[in-house]
């Protein structure tokens, strides 16, 4: 049987190969497929056809094939896509959804009546989710511990909320590496800059709706527009010593307070380990009362190398308690009330160093009595203990350690008597849940007298859940080499257990998911 010049199989198909070979080309294969699919597209099903007709067909079929983008990143996922596209047209209200689109919904509902920031949130979010390694929820700064704020995902709600000032469509961004933070740097400067912003001006995207994420945001546009620093509202005064500093800052996992204060060290001429030392105490932390705080760098800068930096956390503490912390007081009722600080009016000025740090070990010695005052306890925060048991390599036998929670003011003042340190002023920042305070011990199990030593005292800041201090004795910390005259005092197997306590902290944190703060 034949047909049109060619031979026609029982099968339906034909033994023309260069008639196969059109057929393959158009992904079919027998003489109904193609008829059909002639037909489904307006074509003459006759199969006899001149070169330039099938040349035709093959084009139309090309252009009927899916564009292939070959900028779309690994993690696309074109379900989610969908999700997340409804969820921006105001549906899946309630129902229960998975974590990345979960978090998404949360995001769109913090925008409520501002619609042209939902609609600039889904751009971002339906654009990100194409290229970047944004879905993927990991915190972006470890000291700020684990929430929604504090990922990529989370820094787009912040990107959305100004939308007016983009300087550049969403959708010409293509990332830059693999890395989340390094996408997320290029997105923002995409979006908000036309100018270098240090790096370190990321971390206003990854503090949410807060007064301090606001300012620190308004400093980025400032910055990537063109302007100076010194301009950009910081609540400390930049001198132009500082700002220059401040424009080579590239340490991407410090925050823009960190920054700050490094430069402010350093343009007043301390050295790059006071500079760390000072940027890593609570003074990295925030501006509040920067006029007097000032003056405390100041001193820290003056009395250094003779003052070792591993002093600058005790005496912010010590200050901090004299001149800003209320004391709780028995009023005339008889019953505690909130007091005065001890001393409001505390200054730098004439200040010398010995004496301070004579005051600083007084108010510790003052600490460790602490048990023979008013009973203060508190709830536990709710992270777990630990209780880890293994064999020391070096005594060949059992040893037990234990990390467990300081919940009264007599616990803190025996952990303080013991360490030496000034682990006794937290007991109120305990109370507000501020802080949590715990210690971290080691027991011999084979010994005779099976006795617990004290190895390490660990601040929490149980509501980032980040270790935001640990100290040993005298405020060692596990791998400090300098500060030789307190390691005098400290026997030798201590400070071997001593370093051993980074080891045991990491696996307590990685148990109940905890970072550095």
């Amino acid at each position: 049987m034949e047909n049109s010049g060619h031979k026609i199989l029982t099968s339906g198909k034909i033994d023309d190969e260069e008639l196969w070979g059109h057929f393959r080309a158009l992904g079919v294969g027998s003489v109904s497929g193609y008829k059909l699919w002639c037909h489904r597209h307006g074509l003459s099903t006759d199969l006899e056809k001149r070169s330039e007709q099938r040349l035709a067909e093959i084009e139309l079929f090309d252009s009927l094939l899916p564009v292939v983008d070959p900028d779309l990143g690994k993690d696309h996922d074109p379900f989610r896509v969908k999700l997340l596209a409804r969820i921006f047209r105001g549906e899946l209200q309630d129902e229960p959804l998975a974590d990345v689109p979960s978090r998404v919904r949360k995001l769109y509902r913090a925008l409520e009546g501002d619609e042209e920031a939902q609609r600039a949130l889904g751009r971002l979010v339906l654009h990100a989710e194409k290229y970047s390694r944004f879905f993927r929820p990991m915190p972006i700064f470890k000291r700020w511990g684990h929430s929604l704020a504090n990922t990529c995902i989370g820094a787009l709600e912040q990107l959305a909320r100004h939308h007016r000032d983009w300087c550049r469509p969403v959708e010409e961004w293509r990332p830059e590496g693999n890395k989340q933070r390094f996408q997320f740097s290029s997105l923002a400067r995409h979006l908000l800059a036309r100018y270098e912003v240090p790096l370190v001006m990321d971390s206003a995207w990854f503090q949410g709706n807060s007064p301090e994420g606001h300012r620190q945001q308004e400093g980025f546009k400032h910055v990537g527009f063109g302007q100076n620093i010194r301009t950009a509202g910081v609540p400390m005064a930049i001198t132009k010593r500082m700002a220059h500093l401040f424009l080579q800052e590239n340490n991407r996992h410090s925050t823009l307070i960190q920054s700050l204060r490094r430069v402010q060290v350093e343009a007043l001429g301390g050295n790059m380990h006071i500079a760390w030392a000072v940027a890593g105490s609570p003074l990295g932390r925030s501006f509040e009362n920067e006029d007097f705080w000032r003056t405390v760098v100041h001193f820290f800068v003056n009395n250094h190398p003779m003052l070792s930096q591993t002093y600058v956390d005790p005496i912010y503490d010590y200050i901090r308690h004299q001149k800003y912390e209320p004391q709780r007081v028995i009023g005339a009722d008889g019953q505690m009330v909130e007091g005065a600080p001890p001393q409001p009016s505390f200054g730098m000025k004439g200040r010398s160093a010995d004496k301070l740090l004579r005051q600083v070990d007084d108010w510790h010695a003052e600490l460790s009595g602490l048990e023979n005052m008013p009973l203060k306890t508190w709830e536990p925060c709710g992270l777990g203990e630990l209780c880890y048991r293994e064999v020391d390599a070096e005594m060949g036998r059992q040893v037990e350690w234990t990390i467990r929670e300081l919940v009264t003011s007599a616990q803190l003042g025996v952990e303080g008597r013991t360490m030496h340190h000034c682990v006794g002023s937290y007991a109120d920042r305990c109370m507000s849940g501020e802080k949590s305070i715990w210690s971290m011990r080691i027991v011999d199990l084979e010994a005779e007298e099976p006795e617990p030593m004290h190895v390490l005292t660990i601040a929490v800041d149980p509501r980032r859940r980040t270790v935001t201090e640990s100290r040993g004795k005298y405020n060692l910390k596990p791998f400090d080499n300098k500060r030789v005259g307190k390691k005098r005092r400290a026997n030798g197997l201590y400070l071997r257990f001593l370093r051993e306590s980074a080891r045991i902290l990491r696996l307590w944190m990685d148990k109940e998911g905890l970072a550095h703060g």
